[in-house]
């Protein structure tokens, strides 16, 4: 049998294959990633659901869904992803509780006088409270609130008699956050029932997964929820409490801070070792409800695991007494409990580092008695909006619903990827058209290169120099983009290289008659492939099922009108050649530009052929068409006012210096002899002037003495 021959090729030394480095939050550096299977276990915080999702959500979600399709859809990597839900929470319990009330006050039918007699009170509570804070952006928003509410009141006072309900019902409306402050510090105490707190953030939930699906941002693959796991938690905090590292005090549990760090194997706030001791941040971590509690810890390091409720707050059983989870103790139970001792991955955003990642990682360090409960965190950067910090005292403040009413999904997530995930964002218009123009190029090349196909099929027979050179570029390209993604997932140096393919792609595409179609398509094949793997909606979903057929229709209705007009065209025996003819170029240019762009068929002209047919959304080319018609418009008018700008200037000169007397005009170097009038007979040269000529020269003179005359007149009534 003969010997099988050995590879004799090997990788010249000193060249390792690219593999993938993450940033580590942990370790503050990049990091080979090594998970510690072959399933990488992934938990991701969730939002605390008690508003609208807003773009600093986006921000995040959409980034780790990122990062997650990479993982999996390009490394290949299985992924167990687990994200939770803060149901359970300082912010919902007092937002629910205020809104119940404020809904309790309404159904009650006061009357008017009463009303206003308390919404007095109402503002006069929240007047103490804006000159108690000391948070100017939040002084700002409670000023702007007032402002609203009393603007409400003018209207009530001022409205017609037929229309003071309808104003009253606003102004209620409009008061809902300055009464429903007043109303809990009256009533707070008696809203016990735990039902009442869980509507809300159930709600708010539906809502966020809404905006996620509206995102393309795939569903995790297990969603915990606080309110679901009170026994595990209890169980996770006794265990806690039993290792040494909490206490309990007044019905409440606290993390022992200073115990936990003195042991040798531990120590506290790993992530942000600088922020230890930061009691601006601890306070904001415990919550609005739970800052009266200094001096049931031992240190006012010490964070609470179990909180007491008090009256007004849901509660639970538990062996300290009723009450209900912190919000840092949620997450480490939850995750510990689906995925064990030692999590892969952990991602949050930047804002979260301290103190409750910081505090995650204590604890479940704590209850495992270990030093590794994570082994990678990734941070998201911050979210801003044309340069500042996104606030509602700042008025840009943008929900999810809000930017997706302005722009699609596929132009949001193309921006997030134009964007290193762990850096800061700005959202703004340049941001936004920065992505506009990128998926513009994208999508263009790709119906180009369907248009190509269409016309001269797939063709891979041209080889020679230029087709050599656009493969290299196409080899360096997918090279330079796994590069970039081993570096920390480096997407935004993956759409510059893909960018930079396109357009040597483009090039060769323009510049030659015979093309190498086959080519072509396997760079618009793996562009393709890569947007969609980044979770970039792409192409025309309508045409598919029944809205696909619609399109059939609506194209065959097409046709058959323009088939009815020509035949009646044909019938007119009075229709001249001329008409006839400016009547079928009218109707080509309607086809193109007003027919079928409503159905997403975008028809481009070609100096020889058929023209190019591109099936596109229906809306984008719609709004294409208008964007272009307001720009022409634009054009029109700026046109049309320097013109009148350059008339009046012009009459303005004109009637500032008197205009030359006709009889003198002519009267330069450029002529020898003159008529009687003082019309050139003879040019310079002493040549007879041609009779051509002289009929130019007759009507100039006829125009200038007009104008001399007027000037006169003007004169003379002056």
């Amino acid at each position: 049998m003969p010997k099988r021959a050995e590879p004799r090729w090997t990788a010249p030394e000193g060249v390792e294959k690219p593999r993938l480095h993450l940033y580590n939050s942990l370790t503050r550096r990049k990091e080979l990633f090594v998970p510690q299977s072959h399933v990488v276990t992934w938990y991701s915080c969730g939002p605390t659901v008690y508003d609208e999702s807003h773009m600093g959500h986006a921000r995040s979600y959409v980034s780790f869904d990122i990062l997650r399709r990479v993982l999996q859809d390009y490394f290949g990597y299985p992924v167990h992803y687990i994200m939770n839900i803060t149901d359970i929470d300082d912010k919902i319990i007092k937002r629910t509780r205020t809104k119940f009330l404020v809904q309790q006050y309404r159904n009650s039918q006061l009357p008017w006088d009463q009303v206003y007699e308390d919404l007095a009170k109402a503002l006069e509570h929240h007047n103490q409270a804006m000159a108690a804070t000391t948070d100017p952006d939040k002084r700002k928003m409670m000023v702007t609130e007032v402002a609203k509410v009393k603007a409400a009141a003018d209207a009530v006072k001022t409205a017609p008699e037929g229309e003071a309900v309808g104003q009253q019902e606003k102004l209620l409306a409009c008061a809902e956050g300055v009464l429903g402050e007043w109303l809990d510090m009256q009533k707070g105490k008696e809203v016990t029932d735990n039902s009442i707190f869980a509507a809300l953030p159930r709600h708010y939930e539906e809502e966020f997964n809404k905006d996620m699906e509206a995102l393309n941002v795939m569903v995790a693959d297990v969603v915990t929820r606080v309110s679901e796991y009170l026994p595990q938690i209890v169980d996770y905090v006794s265990r806690i409490i039993a290792n040494g590292y909490a206490y309990e005090a007044n019905g409440s549990v606290y993390f022992d801070v200073g115990k936990f760090d003195a042991e040798p194997n531990h120590y506290y706030a790993k992530l942000v070792p600088e922020a230890y001791g930061n009691q601006a941040a601890l306070e904001e971590g415990e919550g609005a409800l739970s800052l009266a509690t200094a001096q049931e810890k031992r240190s006012p390091n010490d964070f609470a695991l179990w909180k007491a409720s008090k009256p007004g707050e849901p509660a639970w059983p538990s062996p300290w007494g009723p009450g209900r989870p912190g919000w840092h103790i949620e997450c480490s139970a939850m995750a510990s409990d689906v995925l064990g001792e030692s999590l892969d991955i952990h991602t949050g955003g930047v804002d979260l580092k301290f103190p409750h990642h910081d505090n995650e990682l204590a604890q479940a360090e704590a209850y495992y008695n270990n030093d590794n409960w994570v082994r990678y965190f990734l941070h998201t950067g911050h979210l801003h909006i044309d340069g500042c910090k996104m606030s509602k005292s700042l008025k840009n403040f943008i929900t999810i619903k809000q930017a997706l009413a302005e722009h699609s999904p596929a132009l949001l997530r193309i921006c997030f990827l134009l964007h290193s995930w762990k850096d800061t964002l700005d959202y703004s218009s340049n941001t936004m058209e920065g992505s506009r123009q990128y998926y513009k190029m994208v999508t263009e090349f790709s119906l180009n290169v369907q248009d190509l196909v269409r016309r001269v099929g797939l063709s891979s027979d041209q080889w020679t120099g230029p087709e050599a050179a656009l493969q290299e570029a196409f080899n360096a390209a997918r090279v330079g983009v796994h590069k970039a993604l081993c570096d920390n997932v480096d997407t935004r140096t993956t759409l510059d290289t893909m960018r930079d393919l396109l357009t040597e792609a483009n090039k060769y595409m323009n510049s030659h008659t015979q093309v190498n179609s086959q080519l072509l398509v396997n760079i618009n094949s793996y562009v393709m492939k890569m947007l969609n793997m980044f979770g970039v909606p792409l192409g025309d979903k309508t045409a598919t099922g029944d809205q696909g057929q619609e399109k059939v229709v609506g194209v065959a209705e097409v046709v058959g009108n323009i088939r009815e007009q020509l035949r009646q065209w044909s019938r007119d025996k009075e229709l001249e050649v001329g008409e006839l003819r400016s009547r079928l170029l009218g109707l080509c240019d309607s086809i193109r530009d007003e027919l079928l762009p409503p159905l997403g068929i975008r028809l481009e002209d070609r100096e020889a052929g058929a023209p190019s047919i591109k099936v596109v959304d229906a809306g984008e080319l719609m709004a294409e068409i208008k964007s272009k018609k307001e720009q022409e418009e634009a054009k029109r008018q700026e046109k049309a006012k320097k013109k009148a700008e350059q008339a009046a200037k012009q009459q303005k000169q004109e009637s500032a210096a008197p205009p030359k007397d006709p009889k003198e005009m002519f009267r330069t170097s450029e002529y020898s002899q003159w008529d009687a009038v003082g019309l050139p007979t003879h040019d310079a040269e002493g040549k007879e002037i041609t009779k051509s000529q002289s009929k130019k020269l007759v009507k100039q003179m006829d125009a200038q003495k007009k104008k001399f005359e007027k000037w006169q007149q003007q004169q003379q009534q002056s």
